[in-house]
């Protein structure tokens, strides 16, 4: 499977929000993402710092 985990970061922090991510959508100021059971996690005021594609993790970052 290709699901992938979600990390908030703060500072040299990293907090795990999703484990089993299966779908990113961006919406007004943040994401919509699904995990595999179909549960919905709605972030607010976050934007992508960066994707690690090879370990499957997305990592978010608060907006300022």
């Amino acid at each position: 499977m290709c699901e992938s985990k979600i990390y908030m970061r703060e500072g040299e922090y990293y907090e795990l929000i999703v484990e089993n991510a299966v779908s990113l959508t961006p919406k007004e100021g943040g994401f919509i993402v699904i995990d595999i059971s179909g549960k919905r996690y709605e972030l607010d005021n976050v934007s992508i710092d960066y994707i690690d594609f090879l370990n499957h993790k997305v990592i978010l970052k608060k907006n300022k």
